[in-house]
């Protein structure tokens, strides 16, 4: 029992030694790996990875403009269709109101009377209350004419004339009796036959808003000919607002422009301003050509900086010559780009940095192995042939 009692301690202190001697191994613990193995594979490894991360970053970012600019391009699209068809149904509903009944009968009763000649000869004012504006503006025409502008506010006032220019119906008192010299008339009628025309943008004092005139002619149930002109003002306020806003979309821009430049309506400018658009010199190349596209995105290098421009135009022009309008959507591209640019930075830092790294290790590995022979020279000098062994 007693030689047991003592070797008891003896075990324990042995299994503490193995102890300590495992964690003094575990401490000595190195991993030993050649610089120049170590370097070779950096080399091998980020190099080729630096590299295909500058292209990559290169192509992200020729994507995101490409993902803005069709981006801007739809919004041009949107905001040129909403403009062509405001227009074309202004359009179709002053047609509407040339073919009624009431309408066409009143023109071609003034034109079997032979119209008012006097007026067709010399334009008289009409005065207020006189025989002849009482005569317009109590007939049944003038009635549907004024019930036609009270259903749709957007018409100010609507004139219709006969082939010769006297004024036959109307929704107010006549500025004059004849329009015979009035050169819109003339275009409209078109020596009988007939064309649809749209005015330039003027501005109504009274109602403090934009507006154009479109002529249409009215033409005979019967032979189908022009027995007359229906002219209507029409007020585009509503569709010039939606280009006035300060943005649309994250600091973007909309204008409508003219195929001259200048500024119809936009934020801080309208048509009466006549303000160049310098985001449209950046596309003129693209639309002035006959073969040009009609919608498109663009990077323009302006006096601020670069934008991407997207642009549409409204088709307008085919139909009517005074309409060439465009729809400009621009934004800076730093703005533009600016929530996914900073990923972009991020990524093209760390491939900097990591061949900066490299370039130090390289430079470190360089430097080291030329101080590990250095003192072989101190040891061992260069003997010059003055103590040579006899031979």
């Amino acid at each position: 029992m007693a030689f047991t009692a003592r070797k008891a301690p003896q075990a324990a202190n042995r299994a503490m030694r193995m102890r300590v001697a495992w964690r003094c191994d575990v401490d000595r613990l190195e991993v030993r790996v050649s610089i120049t193995k170590l370097l070779l594979a950096l080399i091998i490894l980020i190099v080729p990875m630096s590299i295909a991360g500058l292209i990559l970053t290169q192509h992200s970012d020729q994507s995101l403009d490409n993902a803005i600019g069709a981006n801007f391009r739809t919004m041009a699209e949107m905001f040129s269709n909403e403009v062509s068809q405001y227009m074309l149904d202004r359009v179709n509903d002053v047609v509407a109101m040339s073919s009624d009944p009431a309408i066409v009968q009143a023109v071609s009763a003034g034109n079997h009377s032979g119209g008012n000649k006097a007026a067709e000869q010399k334009p008289v004012m009409v005065a207020k209350g006189s025989g002849v504006a009482a005569g317009i503006l109590g007939n049944s025409a003038s009635q549907v004419l004024r019930r036609r502008r009270d259903l749709d506010p957007r018409f100010l006032r609507i004139v219709a004339t006969n082939d010769a220019g006297a004024v036959v119906a109307a929704t107010h008192n006549p500025a004059a009796a004849s329009y015979a010299r009035n050169e819109a008339w003339q275009g409209v009628f078109n020596n009988g036959q007939g064309a649809i025309k749209i005015g330039g943008i003027l501005s109504d004092e009274f109602s403090k808003s934009s507006y154009v005139t479109i002529g249409v002619p009215v033409p005979d149930p019967a032979s189908s000919a022009t027995v007359g002109v229906l002219s209507a003002a029409v007020d585009i306020t509503p569709l010039l607002l939606r280009f006035r806003q300060s943005q649309i979309s994250n600091g973007a821009r909309a204008w409508l422009v003219n195929e001259d430049a200048h500024i119809i309506s936009g934020p801080s400018a309208d048509v009466f301003a006549r303000v160049q658009s310098p985001e449209f010199g950046a596309i003129h190349d693209s639309v002035g050509l006959p073969e040009g596209t009609q919608s498109g995105w663009t990077m323009a290098n302006l006096a601020f900086g670069r934008s991407i421009v997207g642009y549409a135009g409204t088709g307008l022009k085919k139909t009517y010559d005074n309409l060439g309008w465009y729809v400009l959507v621009s934004q800076d591209e730093r703005q533009a780009t600016a929530p996914i640019r900073v990923l972009s930075q991020f990524a093209l830092l760390m491939v900097v940095l990591a061949l900066c790294m490299l370039t130090l290790l390289s430079v470190y590995y360089y430097l080291h192995r030329s101080q590990r022979f250095a003192h072989l020279a101190e040891d061992f000098p260069v003997d010059h042939g003055r103590h040579a062994p006899a031979i």
